[in-house]
């Protein structure tokens, strides 16, 4: 047996040896897909001697794309020249990276074909967010009514879909408004010879279904297309992978890993149906099931398995593991999230005396960063030391501090240090020196700046604006601030 083989199971086994033709490897959690993706590579360029150059291995995050090409050069690294001091072994040529880096460098080596001049930039987000503001201020268009982050979200979905300007059906009032926006803004991306990160995707599918030349000539270079996390490609991607396979009937050969029931990111456009176009559009491909999982004890698999069986659209797996039953999974149904809270720490004392291992030894995860609070308040009640991990702890926050400033306010007008937090949250454009000067003249007076400000709103009302007190502030325009400062 090759040693590239040693150490996986039957199924796995069965995956990196089916080279012909497309594949589809339904992984469950847990199930070692990274080392069937990692092992397949390896085992084509090492077994069957298919120059690297012939293979395409794209991902998700640059993160991912690494780990990738790191396993992939335990594996096979020896082949190859050892490389330059600072850089990576090129291993002869294998292309491993994210959908957007592979687009990218097509539309840079292809890049007049694509229409763009030599020197095109990408645009980041904080760019694209000021070009919809740019033309939504073009266009007279409030951002208090329209958000342009919504825009910019619509228009991301449309580029994900594969629809043009030209092609948009605007179903409702919203989405003519984003359609107005999305036209003018890839006027003005062309004009600034830019891409979004989405036109990345777009612009690579529509270069290679025109252009028959630059199609082949991918074709002819990837022979061999692997793709990870196939439940959460859009339409896009789903695209792009087979336009750089060929035709079914071809000699490419996609080999693609996912798994429908981990699909989590349908807001960002991931479409897990594509998993049943795939067997649609390759009705003859080979399906492997990856069902042995490494992670998890049998009791939490038979729960997990009996949630997802309820979802139809879908192929069935049972998953299944040599770890044992392990304890039995527990199902709590609080009252509120503090009653939760209050529970799952309870457990966690428990369980951790139990074992002997001390409360350090307990980690509890939660699903969103808002659960955090009732968790770390019922840890200060209880008088338990906690670690929060990957995350700011909840009062810590900025939002909640400035809401919390907000509140203070609202129980005490005179409380200084909170209106020095929120005197200009959200911008209303009260510089540093003017309110500089607003606190001087509190002083003078003996009363709160917020008492101040007061007197300043109470004045305009009752002055002209020429015979403005105190001397030295721009008491019209300031007091108009001031106002929505105290109106909230």
């Amino acid at each position: 047996m090759p040693q590239i083989l040693e150490g996986l199971n039957d199924q796995q086994k069965a995956a990196v040896q089916a080279t012909a033709g497309p594949v589809l490897v339904l992984a469950g959690p847990g199930s070692g897909k990274t080392r069937v993706l990692t092992r397949r590579i390896a085992y084509l360029i090492e077994e069957k001697k298919i120059d690297p150059w012939h293979v395409l291995a794209v991902t998700f995050t640059n993160k991912a794309a690494k780990e990738m090409g790191d396993r992939v050069e335990e594996l096979i690294g020896h082949r190859f020249p050892p490389p330059a001091e600072g850089r990576r072994r090129s291993l002869g040529g294998l292309t491993i990276g994210t959908f957007h880096s592979v687009c990218a460098r097509v539309l840079r080596v292809e890049v007049e074909a694509a229409g763009f001049q030599r020197n095109w930039v990408i645009y980041d987000s904080a760019d694209q967010l000021a070009l919809v503001r740019e033309v939504m201020k073009e266009m007279q268009l409030d951002e208090k009514r329209f958000s342009p982050r919504a825009v910019l979200s619509q228009i991301g979905g449309w580029k994900n879909d594969l629809l043009t300007p030209d092609l948009v059906s605007a179903d409702g009032y919203m989405q003519e408004i984003c359609d107005r926006v999305y036209g003018r803004y890839q006027q003005l991306l062309r004009l600034n010879n830019a891409m979004d990160f989405d036109d990345l995707l777009m612009h690579a599918v529509l270069l290679l279904r025109k252009n028959k030349e630059v199609r082949r000539k991918y074709q002819d270079k990837w022979r061999y297309v692997l793709v990870d996390e196939f439940q959460d490609t859009n339409t896009a991607q789903y695209e792009l992978a087979s336009l750089f396979v060929g035709p079914p009937d071809g000699r490419g050969n996609l080999f693609v890993v996912g798994d429908e029931d981990q699909s989590i990111y349908r807001f960002r456009g991931a479409d897990y149906r594509n998993v049943l176009q795939f067997r649609r559009d390759h009705p003859a491909a080979n399906v492997v099931l990856l069902e042995q999982n490494y992670r998890s004890t049998q009791n939490i698999l038979d729960v997990a398995n009996a949630v997802i069986a309820k979802n139809p659209n879908r192929t069935p797996k049972r998953l299944r593991t040599d770890l044992g039953s392990g304890l039995k999974v527990t199902i709590h149904e609080a009252y509120n999230e503090v009653e939760e809270a209050e529970y799952v720490l309870d457990e966690a004392v428990r369980l951790s005396a139990q074992s002997g291992v001390g409360p350090g030894g307990a980690a509890v995860v939660y699903r969103t960063n808002a659960q955090s609070r009732a968790l770390e308040e019922a840890c200060v009640y209880r008088n338990l030391r906690y670690r929060l991990v990957g995350a700011t702890r909840f009062y810590e926050r900025r939002e909640i501090k400035d809401v919390l400033a907000y509140l203070r306010l609202v129980h005490n007008p005179s409380a200084t240090m909170a209106l020095d937090r929120i005197i200009n949250v959200p911008p209303r454009g009260i510089g540093a020196r003017t309110y500089e000067l607003l606190k001087v003249w509190a002083a003078s007076g003996s009363v709160s700046e917020w008492q101040a400000m007061q007197t300043l709103i109470s004045d305009g009302r009752e002055r002209d604006e020429s015979d403005a007190s105190p001397p030295h502030l721009p008491r019209g325009p300031f007091a108009e601030r001031a106002e929505r400062v105290c109106s909230g």
